[in-house]
């Protein structure tokens, strides 16, 4: 074997040396170009991809603000709930799993198996179960399964004025009601922090629980007293039943300042369990449902008329006996009425009566109070979903419209509208804006948001103002349509209203009814109006025998609650409110006249001198005909003086 020679050797060497440094030089070049790559070209991307796999951004929702009464109960809170999720890569899915998991949560076993077998890493099995539900799952002891902790709405008093407190979704929104309306302020502000992760995709709280502290939303206060919505919630539920109606509507407003005391509709709705009830009972049906009123909006004429001086309180209106003919159509009263005084036409509700003072009113002039009224524009309430109602331009009336209107029909109305309206004639004649927030307080005390009285307008005068409350009083008195509104030892004051639905299939009207009473008291002084509205009854359906009654329920217990006390004079002596134009007492001391009929001589008298000359002599008179006085007798009772007018 030849010998290597050692030049040779040590050549190959000193190759190989080069050839390894070589290698290592383009190598610690690559890896040199490679770390300049990643350093200066994708540094920001790599950064963001790492801390994608350990830091996660945690959004918390912070606990909602408590709704409280107007006297400081709570109405609605936040407690802690916990959610039920899973982790579709860490579950080992099987039947029994599957089978043990639906029937811990009450759920179908199609959709447990759905979510578990999900691509996404993370997927919500139930969210805010309940604790009975989470003990089940927990005694499960699946891998894959966790719980996430995170505050739910509860509302302490169950449906007590459900619709107008709203709910709150699942995710902390605010959905309906005042939860809706005020969500901005109730939400609070959400937050988040970014948190590490470990191996198994835990969260770590490297500065500990301190930094999750979160400030709860702002609290809010409302107007709504709990007292009287659980009295308007109580009888209107009963008068729904007893006359078998398809639902009701009561509001109770401060006619001074625009507050809301109590806002209730029928069926009632539970924010506890608003997944199992129909949607339609979310609405808060006095701010977002319009019906025609009926003869309730008789008081708006008054007031129109009356301010401008159109009709007086004593002017006598001859009420064709019940039928008259007006724009083509046949107008119809109730009963047979002759010659009534513009009061009493308010007070027996006569369709005829006010269809003529409508017509020396005019449209034009009729219809600018009615908007005025706030008919036909939202009242402004601080809630969504107020509807404008409808009050078509008045060149699209025809004259029959003019007489439908006014006796309120042809208008779309909210019970709200209504409830407003008549606060303007109780409180002298101004329109105000209702609300049903008083303030919103966050946690340090401080306020953040506070509604005040606002005045809209001024729709007529005190005095007109004044004579109109004169007027329902004797709707409300003995003789009046809304006499079982009345309250012992309490002047009130009122308008009955009985209304024809719209067929909306067949056109025209149908024989369903909405009945209605819209009042205050004390009359006077009132310390709140109140509407009381029964949707379709079946058993009665007008409003002096539906609505009325339930206005005298609510009302009564409503004073007492108050601290009303009655009048001790109205108490002892029986009340001759609503004897308007009519005087029943002895004729002792009366003269005879020529005719020889009994009573006073008033033949050739005009009709207004003839019944003022009544009035002196505390007589009774039954008007015949118009024009003056042509023939005089007494009834065959010997109780009224009956005149024959001819022109």
């Amino acid at each position: 074997m030849t010998k290597e020679n050692p030049q040779d050797l040590a050549a190959r060497m000193r190759f190989r040396l080069r050839l390894a440094g070589g290698l290592l030089l383009v190598l610690f070049l690559a890896v040199a170009l490679r770390a300049i790559q990643l350093q200066a070209f994708d540094g920001e991307r790599l950064a963001r991809m790492g801390e994608r796999q350990h830091l996660q951004e945690w959004i918390v929702q912070p606990e909602r603000g408590t709704i409280f009464g107007r006297h400081g109960d709570a109405l609605a809170i936040s407690i802690e709930a916990q959610s039920v999720y899973v982790r579709p890569r860490r579950l080992k899915v099987t039947g029994k799993v599957v089978a043990d998991v639906a029937r811990a949560l009450d759920m179908k076993r199609g959709e447990v198996r759905r979510r578990m077998t999900a691509s996404e890493p993370f997927v919500w099995l139930k969210r805010q179960v309940t604790p009975r539900e989470a003990q089940r799952v927990r005694r499960l002891k699946i891998e894959g399964i966790g719980f996430y902790h995170e505050p739910k709405r509860y509302y302490p008093q169950g449906r007590l004025a459900g619709q107008a407190l709203g709910v709150v979704g699942r995710d902390a929104q605010g959905l309906e009601g005042v939860e809706r309306s005020y969500d901005r302020y109730i939400r609070g502000e959400t937050s988040s922090w970014v948190v590490e992760r470990d191996a198994l995709g835990r969260r770590m709280l490297v500065a500990g629980l301190d930094e999750l502290k979160l400030q709860p939303g702002p609290d809010v206060h409302l107007t709504l007293d709990t007292a009287l919505q659980h009295l308007a919630e109580k009888h209107l539920e009963a008068a729904v039943k007893r006359y078998r109606a398809k639902g009701g509507t009561v509001v109770m407003a401060d006619p001074y300042t625009g507050t809301i005391l109590a806002l209730a509709s029928y069926p009632f709705f539970d924010p506890n369990q608003y997944q199992t009830q129909e949607r339609s009972r979310w609405r808060i049906r006095a701010v977002t449902d319009t019906y025609e009123p009926g003869s309730v909006f008789k008081a708006v004429l008054a007031a129109a008329a009356l301010e401008d001086g159109v009709v007086g309180q004593e002017d006598l209106i001859f009420c064709e006996y019940g039928k008259y003919v007006y724009g083509g159509r046949t107008i119809h009263d109730f009963k047979e009425y002759g010659w009534l005084s513009f009061a009493k036409v308010l007070q027996l509700s006569s369709n005829i009566g006010v269809t003529k003072v409508a017509d020396k009113l005019g449209k034009e002039r009729y219809h600018r109070y009615i908007r005025r009224f706030g008919f036909g524009e939202k009242t402004g309430i601080d809630l969504l979903g107020e509807v404008k109602g409808t009050v078509r331009p008045y060149q699209q009336w025809y004259k029959v419209d003019l007489a439908a209107a006014s006796f309120g029909q042809s208008i779309g109305a909210t019970p709200l509208q209504m409830v407003m309206a008549f606060s303007a004639i109780a409180n002298g004649g101004l329109l105000m804006r209702p609300y049903l927030v008083d303030r919103v307080v966050g946690e340090d005390g401080r306020v953040l948001f506070r509604n005040k009285p606002e005045m809209l307008r001024r729709v007529v005068s005190r005095e007109t103002a004044r004579k109109v409350v004169d007027i329902l009083k004797g709707v409300v008195a003995e003789g009046g349509t809304g006499s079982r509104a009345a309250l012992a030892g309490f002047e009130t004051a009122g308008k009955t209203g009985t209304s024809q639905k719209a067929d909306r299939v067949k056109g025209g009207y149908s024989k369903k009814r909405v009945a209605s009473f819209a009042g205050f008291v004390p009359a006077d002084e009132p310390r709140f109006v109140l509407l009381t509205l029964v949707d379709e009854p079946t058993v009665q359906v007008y409003g002096g025998l539906v609505a009325a009654p339930l206005f005298q329920r609510i009302a009564g217990p409503a004073l007492h609650a108050l601290g009303q006390k009655p009048d001790r004079r109205l108490l002892e002596a029986p009340s001759s409110a609503g004897k308007v134009g009519v005087v029943r007492v002895s004729r002792a001391g009366t003269r005879r006249g020529k005719a020889g009929s009994g009573g006073p001589n008033l033949v050739g008298m005009s009709m207004r001198q003839a019944v003022d000359e009544a009035r002196k002599l505390r007589l009774s008179v039954v008007l015949r005909g118009h024009g003056y006085v042509a023939a005089q007798r007494m009834d065959r009772g010997g109780r009224r003086l009956v005149l024959t007018l001819k022109e």
